[in-house]
């Protein structure tokens, strides 16, 4: 259901549930999921097509599969007759729930580098209107499939290293959304920002929230010493002389591999590896992108398990990369002070993770396996009780 639209006579559906992508055959058979629905009044938008779909027939009779369910969107892939197959993501949560509103994430692929991602086609984020009863985005396929944490290799982490310093090669004024138009960064702020006044917010947002779980599971001192990480790293942050385009959620499911057997990635071909959902970027710190790929906290699907010498070398790595892009700013190329935000970004993301998989481990087992794991990785970061 789409939450404040109980009486949309569409809003009823499972994002996915098989109504959900017979409405989604529908909805392309008459070009309503991609092209305006009347005179060009209607809020789908087509800020790029990718080359591989053609704008003249992006309606007609397709195939569907829902190709994953992730934490709060499902994904489809549509396969017409007479075109390329795309990627419908489709949000399964209420729209407080996600980072930001989906035209961001729109515009952030307009502004990424072709090799890196998905190309952009439309999307449509009034579920009032929408011809499937719900928001989504409408993005090219990107081919490959996500590697394992267990299976990850040091050419993999090169690999890595060598499109996310392509993704960062965009720069940014400062932390904030990318917006459609001429002027893509009008809403980040200027100035000195506070990273730690986000982090205070969100954290008064969980204890809200999710306080039952935080107090069944004693979460408390991993959020203290959370706060504790970030405060050291607030006037760093705050001066920093480099912003970037960033991913803000390159975990190990949103990484795609296209070269052959896993294990087997040829480091030199960059090629093989495109990222996939870009619903957390915007303009940010790129030790935030650096940072969420694994370390020593880990667990689940997400994150890769790796001893300190595998970090330092994928930060070197990375480091090496952006020069082919140009001058690196001090707060890059000054390795030490990078790590450093890079473990308060580390003990910012993995602590929002733990809250999430501890409120859905009473209805999820897959969130009850993981959140031994990612609770006893973090104790020992914090160096608190396991």
């Amino acid at each position: 259901m789409a939450p404040g639209h109980p009486d949309h006579p569409l809003a009823l559906l499972d994002p996915a549930s098989p109504a959900m992508g017979e409405r989604l055959v529908e909805a392309w058979r008459t070009g309503a999921l991609v092209l305006p629905l009347r005179d060009g009044a209607s809020p789908v938008r087509l800020p790029g097509l990718h080359k591989s779909v053609l704008p003249s027939s992006l309606s007609g009779r397709a195939r569907v599969s829902l190709a994953g369910v992730g934490e709060r969107f499902a994904a489809w892939r549509v396969i017409p007759q007479e075109n390329a197959p795309v990627i419908v993501r489709i949000p399964h949560v209420a729209p407080t729930e996600l980072h930001q509103d989906l035209a961001h994430e729109i515009a952030a692929l307009t502004l990424a580098p072709a090799e890196v991602g998905p190309e952009p086609i439309a999307f449509h984020d009034d579920p009032d209107t929408s011809p499937i009863g719900h928001p989504y985005v409408v993005t090219s396929e990107v081919p490959g499939t996500a590697a394992a944490p267990t299976v990850w290799t040091d050419q993999h982490l090169d690999l890595h290293a060598v499109r996310l310093a392509h993704l960062h090669s965009v720069p940014a004024p400062g932390r904030g959304p990318v917006t459609l138009g001429s002027n893509p960064w009008a809403a980040v702020p200027r100035g000195e920002q506070s990273l730690l006044r986000e982090v205070e917010e969100e954290v008064r947002a969980w204890r809200a929230r999710s306080g039952r779980v935080i107090a069944q599971y004693e979460l408390e001192p991993f959020l203290e010493a959370m706060l504790t990480r970030v405060a050291g790293v607030e006037q760093d942050v705050a001066r920093l002389d480099g912003f970037v385009l960033a991913h803000g959620d390159l975990c190990a499911t949103n990484i795609m591999w296209d070269h052959g057997p896993v294990g087997t990635v040829d480091s030199r071909d960059v090629a093989a590896v495109d990222y996939i959902d870009f619903e957390w970027a915007q303009g940010d710190d790129p030790a935030r992108d650096l940072a969420i790929i694994g370390g020593a906290v880990h667990g689940g699907p997400w994150y890769v398990p790796l001893v300190e010498e595998q970090v330092r070398a994928f930060v070197e790595a990375y480091v090496r990369s952006r020069m082919e892009y140009g001058e690196v700013p001090a707060s890059v190329s000054d390795t030490a002070g990078l790590r450093d935000r890079m473990r308060a970004w580390t003990a910012y993301e993995r602590t929002a993770m733990l809250v999430h998989v501890a409120s859905r481990a009473s209805i999820r087992s897959a969130h009850r396996k993981v959140l031994p794991v990612l609770r006893g990785t973090l104790a020992a970061e914090f160096a608190l009780p396991g």
